[in-house]
This record gives structure tokens, C-alpha cells and sequence, in this order.
């Protein structure tokens, strides 16, 4: 049996756990896996073993097909049955009879049942398994809504090939509850997720071939230069316009050599639209705010180092850049967290109530999470992210109207 997964948007084999029953209902149940909570039907106990699919998910056309899930009947193999997914296929965060379900949960026999495994691949299944496709059939992939009703905040051309060797792509980020068993015990600091959009800047080493008829210059040049990109684009046009080319020249002067910057941008872009829509953060047209949230320096042989947190910080305050939203500092032991300043302890349980509530940016603004960094047992810097519900509703809704996700088309 071949599984392909992706770097943070997978299906998960999972174990439930804490099965319960609803408050408000008599005919499902409620589970926890991986941290959520989730409606699972009367027979669910706990230790079963079933497949999760995160509200990040859309379920592919073959498996809700094969199994029945489509709401319309005629999209069905059996088209006397009728299921509950539309014809997107997006797996929801909604609340059922006042109980958030954060996903979908299915039995393994529903892979069976579209072909991707057989019997006897069913039980080589187990808990903690991700994937996508399952021996090339498709199964579920990152749920993206076309952005149509934002601005740009920085245009220019996009480049396929790296600009610099030494220019790197932030890391996606991972749900903390299904990584917890990343973190060593250690120091970890606790911030706010702030929900904008992602940039990044650098002062790296450029090397360029001599064109072939210069047949008197050295055959590679090298040079130091600054760079901007997105999220996923290594370069923007060197005349970056909107906000992303007023941070760049902000910043650029003081860069050191293979210092990389990377910053959410937030509020309002230039044209005076939300970069997020119904996340200002109190900017009004036309404003907007920047955090930085990670700085690293590279060598030129590609070598990669974090600042430590608390350099972050400094660095934030030299570049007249905003610190990240610090929520708490604390000693990690065994999946509890002993607060430095106040000794109070903190299991990751109760991170889902740190992570709701309101911006301590904004009082009229939701917060969208938290994020723990920590130092790994290599030693390198990391990170992971715990949405609130609220928030997640709040996104679900805008996609159900066609709003998406500014990160995910730059």
C-alpha cells in the first residue's frame, strides 16, 4: 500500500477517544481526535480507529461519490441514497446543536468502498498515518477558494527558479495538538497568531552566469542584494509596489549579510480593502501594521539558524517593525507548562481557551489563535499553531460565501 501526503493538509488515521454523548442530541455522539472535537454517530466507541478530515480539506469527487455523501442524490453511485456534502466537497467547522465539530470522521470501509485499498490494506492502517492519495488514488487535498475580493499588496512578476540558494520559504505550520509530541521540555513562548498575510525579505548572495558574449568577464558574478517574496513566491518585481514595497525599502538598509526577515502584514493594503476580510485590527483604509515573527541567517553554503525569541523581539524593535503579541513565557514538562513569571501551570488542554477570545491588538477583533515556539532536541527553532473556533466558524462562513484566503494565491 503507497501513501502520499503533503507537508500540513492530510487525511489522518486516528483512534477516537473520550467518546460522549451529546448534550443537545440523541442520535450522534460526541469524540475527541487529534485534539478536536467531532460528531460521530450512536455506535462510536472509544478505540475506534477511522479517518479524520480536518475543516482545511476538500474530499474528492471519487470517494464521496463511492460512498454515497453527496447531498445530491444524482452525484451518488447510489442515487436512492442522499448524504450531506455539497458539490465542493468541503469538509465544514460547524456547530451542531450548539457543539462545534471542528471536521468529518469516516470508517476505514469507506476507502474500501472507493477503491483506494483492500481488505487487508485496511489493516496495515494505524493510527498517526497521513495522507492524500492512497495507492494514486485521491482521497482529499487542501480546500482553497479562488480570492476574488481582495486588493494586492505587492505586485510583480513571479519567478519559477529560486532568486538565491540562501532565500527560504517559511516552514508550514502544524496543529499543536497532533504535533505535542514534537516539543522537548524546554522554554516556550506563547503568542498570538495574527491572521494577515506573510512576507518575507533578505539580504542574500546572487550568483549570475556572464552572458556568452562578454567573453571577457568572469564566468559567475556574485553579488549581495535584498529580495522580497510572498509566502510561496521566491521574488517579486524589484519595483514591489503597495505595502510590500514600503517595508522593503523600510528595512532593506539594515539588513545584515544573509539576514532574512520574515513578517505578517496586517489592517488594511494601500487601495484602503482589508488584506484579510473582517480582520483590521482597528487600521482603517489605507493602513496597515507589520510583526515579525522569525528572522534566521543563512551562509552562503545554505546553512540556516533562528534567532532565538527573545532576539526576534530586539530585532523587531531595530527594524521599527512590531514584536509578535507575547501571551506567556513558560517551562514545558511533560505536557504541562509552568508559567516563568508566576509559577501558574498550564496543561495544552487549556491552550484552546487561551487561543479564544478577542485580539489583544484590537478589542473589536477575534483572535485567530496562538502559535508555541520552541527549541527542538536538534537545536533549531519551531513552531505550532492552535486556531480558536471561533475563528474557524468565522472562516467557514466566508467561504461558504466565496471569500478565501489571501495566503493561499500569494
Amino acid at each position: 500500500m503507497l501513501t502520499t501526503s503533503s507537508d500540513g493538509n492530510n487525511a489522518v488515521v486516528v483512534a477516537l477517544e473520550n467518546v460522549r454523548k451529546h448534550p443537545n442530541a440523541d442520535r450522534v455522539q460526541l469524540a475527541t481526535v487529534v485534539g478536536d472535537q467531532v460528531v460521530v454517530g450512536l455506535g462510536a466507541k472509544d478505540g475506534d480507529v477511522m479517518v479524520y478530515f480536518s475543516s482545511n480539506l476538500v474530499l474528492s469527487p471519487g470517494y464521496l461519490s463511492a460512498n454515497n455523501l453527496y447531498s445530491n442524490p444524482e452525484m451518488n453511485v447510489d442515487e436512492t441514497k442522499k448524504g450531506y456534502f455539497g458539490k465542493s466537497g468541503r469538509v465544514r467547522a460547524q456547530r451542531f446543536r450548539g457543539e462545534m465539530s471542528h471536521g468529518f470522521v469516516a470508517g476505514l470501509e469507506t476507502l474500501v468502498i472507493c477503491g483506494a485499498i483492500n481488505f487487508y490494506d485496511e489493516l496495515e492502517l494505524q493510527p498517526g498515518e497521513e495522507f492524500t492519495h492512497i495507492n494514486g488514488m485521491q482521497i482529499c487535498e487542501k480546500y482553497i477558494v479562488p480570492v476574488k475580493s481582495h486588493g494586492t499588496i505587492g505586485s510583480g512578476k513571479k519567478v519559477k527558479k529560486p532568486v538565491s540558494d540562501m532565500f527560504w520559504k517559511h516552514w508550514d505550520t502544524k496543529h499543536l495538538l497532533r504535533e505535542k509530541n514534537r516539543i522537548p521540555n524546554g522554554i516556550v513562548y506563547i503568542e498570538e497568531k495574527i491572521h494577515g498575510t506573510s512576507a518575507r525579505t533578505a539580504n542574500v548572495l546572487f550568483k549570475s552566469q556572464r552572458p556568452w558574449w562578454k567573453f571577457w568577464a568572469p564566468k559567475v558574478t556574485e553579488e549581495w542584494r535584498v529580495v522580497s517574496g510572498t509566502r510561496r513566491v521566491d521574488n517579486i518585481a524589484h519595483h514591489a509596489s503597495g505595502a510590500r514595497g514600503e517595508i522593503e525599502k523600510k528595512i532593506a538598509p539594515h539588513l545584515r549579510k544573509g539576514e532574512q526577515a520574515y513578517y505578517e502584514i496586517f489592517g488594511h493594503d494601500t487601495t484602503g480593502k482589508e488584506i484579510q476580510s473582517g480582520f483590521s485590527y482597528g487600521c482603517s483604509g489605507g493602513k496597515y501594521r507589520v510583526i515579525l515573527y522569525r528572522v534566521t541567517i543563512t551562509t552562503p553554503d545554505g546553512y540556516c539558524v533562528d534567532l532565538p525569541r527573545e532576539a526576534v523581539y530586539r530585532r523587531a524593535d531595530e527594524l521599527g517593525l512590531e514584536r509578535p503579541p507575547l501571551l506567556g513565557v513558560g517551562h514545558y514538562i511533560n505536557d504541562c507548562i509552568v508559567d516563568l513569571f508566576d509559577s501558574e501551570t498550564w496543561f495544552l488542554e487549556d491552550f484552546k481557551q487561551l487561543a479564544e477570545g478577542k485580539s489583544t491588538l484590537d478589542a473589536n477583533t477575534i483572535r485567530e489563535g496562538i502559535v508555541v515556539w520552541f527549541m527542538t532536541d536538534e537545536g533549531n527553532w519551531s513552531c505550532l499553531k492552535l486556531k480558536s473556533e471561533e475563528f474557524l466558524l468565522k472562516e467557514d462562513k466566508q467561504r461558504e460565501k466565496g471569500i478565501g484566503d489571501i495566503e493561499d494565491s500569494q
